[in-house]
Order: C-alpha cells, then structure tokens, then sequence
C-alpha cells in the first residue's frame, strides 16, 4: 500500500475497531499522513457488510470510513494470535477502538496491557457513556446516543416528534472528538514518555455541543426544546428550482437585503423593523421577496444575495450535492479504489487538506490484505504467519512461506 505523506507521517496507529466511530478516528488521522493498521476479527469487522455495495458486493458503507489503511486479520479469541497481537501493541503510538466497555482487555489490548507491552503508546477507547459513567457497560448506537444527548428534542417541528438525523451525528462527533483526543495524548506521550488512555464518550462528544443551552435551563430556567418558527422570521423562500434560506439576521445584513430588493424603506434608520407589530409591512415583505425569489433560480439567488453580503444556502438534495461538487471538482466528493477491483468509489472527502497537500486516490484494503506483509515487518517468523492464517481461515497471506 503506498504510505502516505502528510503531517503525520510517521505517526503508528493500531486500529481496532468497528462501524463507524473508532474507523472514521483512525481515518482522519490517516489522512493526515498516519500509518494505520486495522486490525480485523475473522471474517472481518461488521461495517464490511454494511450498504450500499459496489457492483463487485464490496461495501461502499466500510469504504467511507476505512480509506488509506492496511487490513489484518486475526481472532484475537485464540491464544495463538497473542504473539501477533502484542507485537502490533509494541509497533503503536496511538490504539484507537470503540470496543464495548471490558472487551479490549477480555481480548488482550485493554489499556493496563498496552501500557505493559509499550508504556508510550496511547490508548483512544470509544465508548457509548464513558469509562466512569454508570452506564458504562451500556450498548449506544447512534440514534440512541442523538435522543440521550438531547438533539433529537432541539430537532424537527415545534408541534411534531423528537427527530432523528439520518447524518450519523453522533458516531461522527465521537470520531473526530477521538482524533482530537489521540492528537493531545500522544504530544503528551513525546512529552513525557509515557502514554496514557484517552476515554471518548459519544453522549458527551454530542453534550459539548449544547452551547447556550445549557446556561439557558441552569442560569435562566428555560426548558430548551424545539421551537415554532418565529413570526417575524423570513427564512425560506422558493427559488425557481429549489428552496433558499435567508439568515438576514443583523442589521447590516437585512439593510442589504432591503437596498438589494429596491427597498431601503424595510430598514427604517438602517434596522430590521419589529414586524411582529406590523403585520402589514410583514406581508407586502412576504410577497415582494417571494416574487423576487421565485424569478431568479436558486443559483442566481444565492450570487446575488452573497454579493450584497446577505448570508443565505441553497437547501440541497445529497444528488444536487452530489453532482454539482462532482462538477465542480470541489473535495467534496473523493474517490477510493476498492481492494476487490473495480472502478474508484466515490466517498465523502476528508474534513480538512493541509494547505498544499498532494490529491490523491487512496485505497480501502480488502480484508487481511495485508497480514503476511505487516507480521512479517514487525518479526513474526513465516510459518508463524502462516499457522495464524490457518486459524483465522484465510488464505495464506502474502509474505508467509
């Protein structure tokens, strides 16, 4: 697999994990440049399985989350997969799972383990409620986690249900909150000599969101839910080909929509007027900019308002989405090649570039692709390698005898 070039380059993580948390963790880091290995149970992680799936069956789900890594296979449940493992513990900076509470150390990489193999190395250990929580022996799927952290409350219409988000918000927040979490364990570690396990809780990676929520229950007693649309708000607006949202919310913003529209009598003194008192003004408003919206198309609309320096968005389908950053050649959209062949898989791209950084179409590793090749490079003798390919039932990897 070719190495990746990037700020972390050189950095070594161990990834042991599943779906969609401790994966995405381990791929932002490297997309940054880090060596990751993923480190696979028989017949591979879940997330293989999960849809869409390309022509050839491969899952397009597990190649959103798994670009840039090396696949190894081993069932950790036998002992004779101990050698290989410990010596993967031994060649990591940074161990990155989402394991359930207990696991790691009932399969031999908890941290008190690690820290005995190799006391620099950092642990980043995903959970659903945290190492200290009550909860903790708990299972948490994402939906679960957006209702427990009150997203899903804030989230839909003021007289409809809690709404979930079919954006897997919470096991997304863990992830990066994970990558965050590895980053500052592992300066500290280079600091010191000494790592030490970077407990990640999805409930709280969503809480730490809730910004003015919070003070607004403890200090002013609110109970923050969903809310009506404001009756003096103008937000929505039908463009010829889709709807528009206008967040002219500041003075400065309403008064250049105002002027934009031949109106500067909307801004009286250069301020948004009380419209909630003047249900009239709010009306002849609601009309004239429905009509200016309805003769331009949304692409129109939202150069024009920007312009002016009216914040607005086009409220996109993921197919607008989709084709127009394809299009447009943006990051939006990346593409991986899959281990089983095939033409490159379009996938989300990464979050961030570094200034610079080479584009590059990266690889989704088939499963234990590269077992032979990584226990050969960390020491494991060849007929060991093969012995464990026999446990695990796959083929005989490549680099044993």
């Amino acid at each position: 697999m070719q190495r990746q070039q990037g700020p972390l380059s050189g950095v070594k993580v161990l990834e042991i994990g599943h779906y969609i948390a401790a994966p995405h963790c381990a791929m932002m880091l490297a997309d940054q440049g880090a060596e990751v290995v993923k480190l696979e149970p028989r017949g591979g992680e879940p997330g293989r399985k999960a849809p869409p799936y390309s022509e050839a069956g491969e899952s397009l789900a597990f190649a959103c989350h798994n670009r840039g890594k090396r696949s190894v296979e081993l069932d950790l449940r036998r002992p004779e997969s101990a050698e290989a493992l410990n010596a993967l513990l031994g060649w990591a900076d940074i161990v990155v799972t989402n394991y359930a509470h207990g696991i790691p150390e009932k399969l031999g990489f908890g941290f008190e383990q690690l820290s005995q193999i190799n006391p620099r190395a950092c642990m980043v250990h995903i959970t659903g409620f945290g190492q200290g929580d009550e909860r903790r022996d708990y299972l948490a799927f994402d939906p679960a986690i957006q209702a427990m952290s009150g997203f899903s409350d804030l989230t839909g219409d003021a007289d409809g249900p809690p709404t979930i988000s079919q954006f897997f918000v919470a096991d997304h927040a863990a992830g990066m909150i994970g990558a965050y979490a590895a980053m500052c364990a592992l300066w500290e570690a280079r600091a010191t000599g000494k790592g030490r396990l970077a407990p990640v809780s999805m409930l709280e990676a969503m809480t730490s969101q809730l910004s003015y929520h919070v003070p607004s229950k403890g200090v002013a007693g609110k109970s923050p839910t969903r809310v009506a649309r404001a009756p003096e708000s103008f937000d929505y607006f039908q463009t010829s080909d889709a709807p528009m949202y206008l967040a002219a919310g500041t003075p400065a913003s309403w008064r250049a929509f105002s002027d934009l529209l031949g109106h500067p009598e909307w801004a009286p003194e250069g301020k948004r007027p009380n419209l909630v008192e003047n249900a009239e003004l709010k009306a002849t408003i609601a009309e004239l900019a429905g009509e200016w919206f309805a003769a331009r198309t949304s692409s129109e609309a939202f150069h024009a308002l920007q312009r002016e320096g009216v914040p607005c968005g086009v409220v996109r389908s993921i197919a607008q989405i989709y084709d127009e950053e394809l299009a447009a050649g943006s990051s939006v959209i990346s593409h991986v090649e899959l281990g089983g062949g095939g033409p490159p898989a379009p996938v989300p791209g990464p979050a961030f570039a570094m200034s610079g950084a080479e584009a590059r179409t990266l690889r989704v590793a088939s499963l234990g692709e590269n077992t032979g090749e990584v226990l050969a490079e960390l020491g494991l003798a060849a007929e060991r390698i093969a012995a464990l390919a026999v446990a695990s039932g796959s083929p005989k990897p490549a680099g044993a005898a």
